[in-house]
């Protein structure tokens, strides 16, 4: 997804590296995310480059595929691999990429190595929808190599059928990097931190409603804090609206794709508490900057997050059917001053040894070499 922060933030990794990338979109569109923009222009003009089809006519022709199920497009990408004569082909996600990849490998004259990211749900939501299942089979007999985050999507990829090698435990985005975490003059202990942030996605797994209105429950332990919704979108943003009215707290919107990556670290700067709920993720990237910047994390069980954190010490999982869970969890970590300064120095540890960004690209250069 070339508007990913994620495709940036892993691209990032690589700024030193002696790699030719050709990107080549997923999406129906032509925006380009502003870091992979700033990488092509700044470090790496001759070795970061977009398929030509992202400026002739990724719009119109994406249109068309909603309709025929990536019949262009997966000409097009197989002319691309052609062309290029890749090493391999890293499929980043797998409902965009992933499909289009598969029936674009029908095409190519010789298949290359492929490289499969799970993003979040791609397993664990989609594998429940039929339509959606023979697809995922499809393109996992097709995978020699998959990046998972959890052991979760390692069982499922295998009970769907994937035969390759997995490279688990590395975050989808890549990792962050170390010196912008350690050298934060600004540091101050969760505890005594007064803004509590809430991701606001509302799309087709993102429970940011919920959210916003179990804080109409708690509102008499919010009176001294600051409520920032973040990634929030129309919906989201109506219903924040609305319980800011209701109860008269400190309610800032800030909408999806208008934070800069140096104002998001602020914002787990100066969060006692992030609140990310969903349907279903991978390991979230609201949970790798709230393990990095001191936040602590409140977090629906349908994630990942129970194998990289420990529930009721560093985290708290929450039922992503009752908004009475998430009520408990927010009174605890509002009130237990002990709980959040705890778990922000055993989510830095496993950060620091788990997802600094040095550490994960060591791992996936070898993976590429």
């Amino acid at each position: 997804m070339a508007d990913s922060v994620h495709t940036a933030r892993w691209l990032r990794q690589f700024d030193s590296d002696e790699i030719e990338f050709v990107l080549f979109p997923s999406t129906p569109h032509r925006r380009v995310h502003p870091l992979i923009l700033q990488h092509m222009s700044q470090r790496l003009t001759s070795t970061l480059k977009i398929s030509k089809w992202m400026k002739l006519g990724a719009l119109p022709i994406g249109v068309f595929d909603l309709i025929l199920n990536n019949f262009f497009r997966a000409k097009l990408l197989a002319r691309e691999i052609d062309s290029f004569q890749p090493d391999f082909v890293h499929v980043m996600e797998t409902q965009h990429s992933g499909y289009l990849t598969d029936r674009a490998l029908a095409r190519v004259k010789k298949k290359p190595k492929i490289v499969l990211s799970i993003w979040g749900s791609d397993l664990f939501w989609f594998q429940r929808f039929t339509s959606h299942k023979s697809r995922i089979k499809s393109i996992l007999k097709k995978v020699d190599y998959l990046i998972t985050e959890c052991h979760r999507d390692e069982e499922l990829a295998k009970r769907l059928g994937f035969l390759g090698s997995c490279i688990y435990g590395l975050p989808a985005s890549g990792g962050f990097s170390l010196k912008e975490a350690e050298g934060t003059e600004s540091y101050v202990a969760p505890s005594l931190r007064k803004t509590i942030a809430i991701k606001g996605y509302s799309g087709f797994v993102g429970l940011g409603p919920m959210a916003l209105k179990t804080l109409k429950s708690v509102s008499h332990l919010l009176s001294d804090y600051s409520i920032v919704v973040f990634s929030a979108n129309w919906k989201t943003r109506l219903i924040a609206q609305i319980v800011r009215l209701q109860t008269g707290l400190q309610i800032e919107i800030r909408m999806k794709h208008s934070q800069t990556p140096a104002e998001m670290r602020s914002l787990f700067l100066n969060s006692r508490i992030v609140i990310g709920m969903s349907k279903s993720d991978g390991l979230p990237a609201t949970i790798k900057e709230a393990a990095f910047f001191g936040a602590f994390p409140v977090q629906t069980d349908t994630s990942c997050a129970g194998e990289w954190f420990e529930n009721g010490v560093s985290v708290l999982l929450v039922s992503a059917d009752l908004s009475e869970s998430l009520e408990q969890a927010l009174i605890r970590s509002l009130k237990d001053d002990r709980l959040v300064d705890t778990a922000a120095r055993i989510n830095f540890e496993i950060a620091k040894s788990r997802m600094n960004s040095e550490s994960v690209r060591s791992k996936i250069s070898a993976l590429y070499s």
